[in-house]
Order: C-alpha cells, then sequence, then structure tokens
C-alpha cells in the first residue's frame, strides 16, 4: 500500500502518518522501487495509535503504551515501574475527562477500559481480551508443530485493524469460546498447512487451496449457529461495503501468494454455496447481483 492508501483506511492523512514516523511511534517501512510500500503490519499499527489517542491519549502516553507491549503474557504478580507510569498517566486523564463527563462519555468509558487492561497485565489491544487469549493458544500450537508463524500473527494484526474500527462483533467471543481443544489442534494444522501454501507452484498450489478450504469449511460449520451469528453482526448498507472492501484490501496485502489468495477465493464460494452463509454474508457485504470478494 501507498502512504495515501493506509492514511485513506485509516481515516488519517499522510501528513499525520509521517509526524508518527519522525516520533518513532510508527515503523517507517522499507523502498521498493522509489517508494515506500506498505503492510498490513503498519496499518495494523497506525489504528492502534489512533484507536488510543481517540480514548483521550496524547501522542506522549500512546509512545509509552506501545513500549510497555510484553513479549509473552504479563506476569500478574505484580506491576512494574512502567506499568504503574501508565496508570498513572490513565487515571489522570480519566479525572480530567470525569470534569466533562457529559460531553466525553464515550472516552470516559475508553479510558476505563484501558485502565482495566492494564491492571489486569494486558496488552493494551483494540481487541478483546478472550480473543487475544485464543490467539495466544493458536500461536503455541503452530509453534509445536513447528509451522510457520507469520500467516497467524498477519491474521491477528488483520483482527486489530477491525477492531479498531470497531468492526469486530461480541458475538466472535462465544463463537471461538465454543473450540474445544481437538478443534484448537485442528485450527493450527489448518493454519500451518495454510502457511505450507507459499510453497506451492501453480496447479499443485490450487489444488493443495482448495482442499484446505474444504477442511476450513468443515470446521467452520461445526459451530454453525454461532458462526452466522457473528456475520449476522456484521454492519449492512454503506459500512458492509467498506468493511468487505477493507477485508479484499487486508487479504491481498497479508498474503499475496497466489494459491493463498486461491484458498481464500475457494473458501468464500464454499460459504455462498451454502444458504444460510450466503444469506447473512450477501446482506453485510450489498452484492444483490454481485458476490463479494476476499
Amino acid at each position: 500500500m501507498r502512504i495515501t492508501e493506509i492514511a485513506d483506511l485509516a481515516g488519517t492523512t499522510p501528513r499525520a502518518v509521517r509526524h508518527y514516523h519522525r516520533l518513532g511511534l510508527l515503523e517507517t517501512p522499507p523502498t521498493m522501487r522509489g517508494r515506500r510500500e506498505y503492510g498490513v503490519e503498519h496499518l495494523a499499527r497506525l489504528l492502534r495509535i489512533r484507536w488510543l489517542a481517540d480514548g483521550g491519549l496524547t501522542l506522549r502516553q500512546v509512545a509509552q503504551v506501545l513500549a510497555s507491549d510484553p513479549p509473552s503474557p504479563a506476569d500478574t504478580t505484580g506491576a512494574s515501574p512502567r506499568r504503574e507510569a501508565i496508570l498513572r498517566d490513565l487515571r489522570a486523564t480519566r479525572g480530567a475527562i470525569e470534569a466533562q463527563r457529559r460531553s466525553l462519555a464515550e472516552q470516559a468509558v475508553r479510558i476505563d477500559e484501558l485502565i482495566t487492561r492494564v491492571e489486569a497485565g494486558e496488552a493494551l489491544m483494540p481487541v478483546p481480551a478472550a480473543l487475544n487469549r485464543f490467539y495466544e493458544a493458536l500461536e503455541t500450537r503452530v509453534r509445536a508443530l513447528g509451522g510457520d508463524l507469520r500467516a497467524l500473527r498477519t491474521e491477528r494484526q488483520m483482527m486489530q485493524i477491525l477492531g479498531s474500527l470497531g468492526l469486530v462483533p461480541a458475538s466472535t467471543i462465544p463463537f471461538i469460546e465454543a473450540f474445544d481443544e481437538s478443534e484448537l489442534d485442528a485450527s493450527a494444522q489448518q493454519i500451518t498447512a495454510f502457511a505450507h501454501l507459499t510453497l506451492t507452484r501453480d496447479e499443485e498450489g490450487v489444488r493443495a487451496a482448495h482442499a484446505l478450504a474444504a477442511r476450513t469449511y468443515e470446521l467452520s460449520t461445526r459451530h454453525k449457529d454461532l458462526a452466522l451469528a457473528v456475520l449476522d453482526d456484521l454492519p449492512d448498507g454503506a459500512m458492509g461495503r467498506a468493511l468487505w472492501r477493507l477485508a479484499h484490501v487486508l487479504s491481498t496485502t497479508g498474503y499475496p501468494h497466489p494459491a493463498q489468495q486461491a484458498f481464500a477465493a475457494r473458501l468464500l464460494e464454499l460459504l455462498l454455496a451454502d444458504p444460510d452463509f450466503a444469506t447473512t454474508i450477501r446482506r453485510s457485504a450489498g452484492s444483490a447481483g454481485e458476490d463479494p470478494v476476499l
């Protein structure tokens, strides 16, 4: 993505993006063919910066929060000095917001949530804690399989992007929490196989992608009612069309290999062949005569 594209998707300006580069909040991407090429990881970081700033934090406080991210689940036995400093800043911000409670009620709720997450030792992410735990469980399993973690981490970044935009429905949590241990193991195997698609070529890759899509579809239907609830909670109208456009941009940017693109296309075909899934997807995507794309 170019800087104008990433700025547009994040609802900001190229000037602001360059400002975040200068402050060290956003990594400067490598230059390819004479221009900077932004990926999913840059968009995820940019939207997280804006999500924190919209919650009432200054850019100095945003920098502190980003620097405090633990490399692994946080130790709950005590608070670090850095965490205490962040808590002091968050509480001070909360006090200022309380003075203007009527006009800043939405920000006050968000600050309360940030304080709760920091006290619980969580990294501040615009997605529910249960979803972070779900991805941590999958990452542990993929690592045990000796799989490539890049595909899973890209998907996690995509969810952060959607969460920053308020597009992760609350119904996502019951869906992921319904997965038992064997289904989590199966999901990790699917993720590992998806990453392996980048090693395939031409017809071999398409065959492997289609077979993997069929297994993924079967896994998604084990809790079909809960999956349908998530799709049914997606926005429709202009917001729904924007969501599917964003999903397409993220999919093609995050997974550019032809075999992975073939997987996404085949999985969507299978979902649209199911009348229940097709109804909810087309309602959200606004595709009366033309099917959505990923």
